[in-house]
């Protein structure tokens, strides 16, 4: 891992990469209902917070982040 370049080297050569995609399901599962269906539609990316977007900003309470 090389965070100042951006760059992650993996060692697996690009063959063993094509068999384990060629091995993965076409379709991904289809959660309509629970917290499986929250999570995949609502929780938001990392550099946002990994919150459900639903909860953001909705307590009235300015949301500030820490120094520390």
């Amino acid at each position: 891992l090389d965070v100042e370049a951006r760059r992650l080297h993996l060692d697996v050569s690009d063959e063993e990469l094509t068999e384990r995609r060629n091995a993965q399901p076409t379709a991904a599962p289809s959660f309509t209902r629970g917290y499986a269906h929250l999570f995949v539609n609502h929780v938001q990316q990392a550099n946002l917070g990994a919150d459900f977007d639903f909860l953001q900003g909705k307590s009235g309470d300015e949301v500030t982040r820490d120094s520390h």
